[in-house]
């Protein structure tokens, strides 16, 4: 049997996830079908100026998402705008 994993990202920053074994790279392929009780190691990469804030759905925490494949699953991987305080002087 196998099983899709689908991975979704926010809007309010950018990043791109990508899998291992290979197969999801979320910016161009989100979703990809895996065997039977394969575990998917799932890895975020902030774009410049933003920042990965986490993960819901399937996984959480801020580390590697590693997803077992017992079932079709789904992540979201968060990204959030960096902000910096603007400090002006007379």
């Amino acid at each position: 049997n196998t099983y899709k994993l689908a991975v979704n990202t926010t809007a309010t920053g950018n990043g791109s996830v990508g899998s291992s074994p290979a197969g999801i790279n979320c910016g161009t392929d989100c979703s990809e079908d895996y065997n039977y009780n394969t575990i998917v190691d799932l890895t975020a990469a902030p774009a410049v100026g933003s920042s990965f804030t986490g993960w819901s759905g399937s996984c959480s925490g801020t580390g590697v998402c590693a997803v077992t494949m017992d079932a079709a699953k789904s992540v979201t991987a968060e990204f959030t705008l960096n902000t910096y305080l603007l400090t002006m002087r007379r």
